[in-house]
């Protein structure tokens, strides 16, 4: 995030070792499961990223399951991992995943930039005022041939854009001038200070002291008519989901996307938890009174991006 000490910066699109998207839909969209996909992005990444190469740039990715496959891949060469998604003027990909969903996901799986790409200025400078507030990791944009107008530079800072990437020579120059300039100062930015959370459609943003958590919803291969009556049901803030194996983790990564509120796994089996938590595409809630040892508990949390609660 932007601060006193830290002024934006502009890298060339050449600092990146980019991954695009796979092209595969995952259960039960398509055929292809979340394990299979983390290896597609295995084999990617072992096969274009060099001794030398630079950061890792997650590229143009408008599904959740891309983006946490590549990342989860990505993280054990070590390498700092980008993520930038191309939006629409609703700030949603093709697939309709929400800017502020990715980057609640992103940020906590260990990306250390964040960004959305546009050919449109003003739906990069609005954007960037939506979901900053929400940032716990440097933001970034990328124009459409690199090229801003002089006020157009001062929107996107005046937003709180921290990083410019592939601005061409000529626009790179104005913006170097920009933010060399005394009076430049960095946006003041009320952030967001709530339980964030997120699914492959929506961001959840709760309060510690007043969520309210479902009873346990059991699962089963057809369970997908039980998520969406208790989120029909309304007075939950949170779905509680019973996860007492493996199996269960699978049935219900096969029904997530009936559920419309942000999710809670609970269960005493640590495997069962694990695989949950990996399988699901957004953001998790893990009950901190599993009988489970806190240290494995901690492991799968900070491993997966989810929150003991």
């Amino acid at each position: 995030m932007t601060d006193d000490c830290l002024r934006p910066v502009a890298l060339n699109t050449d600092n990146f070792t980019a991954i695009g998207p796979s092209g595969e839909m995952t259960i039960p969209y398509g055929e292809t499961s979340f394990t299979e996909l983390k290896k597609y992005y295995k084999e990617k990444i072992k096969e274009i990223h060099g001794e030398n190469a630079g950061a890792f740039l997650l590229d143009g990715m408008s599904l959740m399951s891309d983006l946490r496959a590549s990342i989860l891949e990505c993280r054990k060469s070590g390498v700092p991992v980008y993520a930038l998604i191309n939006v629409d003027d609703e700030l949603t990909t093709e697939h309709e995943l929400p800017a502020d969903a990715a980057l609640i996901v992103m940020q906590s799986l260990g990306a250390i930039c964040f960004g959305i790409s546009s050919d449109r200025p003003e739906i990069l400078i609005n954007g960037i005022r939506r979901i900053k507030p929400y940032s716990q990791i440097p933001l970034a944009v990328r124009i459409s041939g690199g090229k801003l107008t002089d006020d157009e530079i001062a929107g996107l800072l005046s937003a709180g854009t921290d990083v410019f990437i592939g601005l061409d020579n000529e626009t790179a120059t104005r913006f170097q001038n920009i933010i060399s300039e005394e009076n430049y100062t960095p946006p003041e930015i009320e952030y967001e200070d709530s339980m964030m959370l997120a699914n492959e459609r929506s961001a959840f943003f709760l309060e510690h002291d007043t969520t309210e958590i479902s009873d346990p919803v059991i699962c089963n291969a057809g369970m997908g008519e039980d998520l969406l009556a208790v989120c029909e049901q309304g007075g939950y803030d949170v779905l509680k989901i019973q996860i007492n194996s493996p199996d269960d983790a699978l049935d219900f990564a096969d029904n997530a996307h009936m559920a419309t509120l942000p999710v809670m796994f609970s269960g005493d089996d640590e495997i069962a938890i694990k695989l949950a938590v990996m399988l699901y595409q957004g953001r998790a809630l893990i009950d901190g009174t599993c009988l489970i040892d806190p240290d494995e508990l901690k492991n799968a949390a900070q491993k997966y991006g989810a929150i003991i609660y």
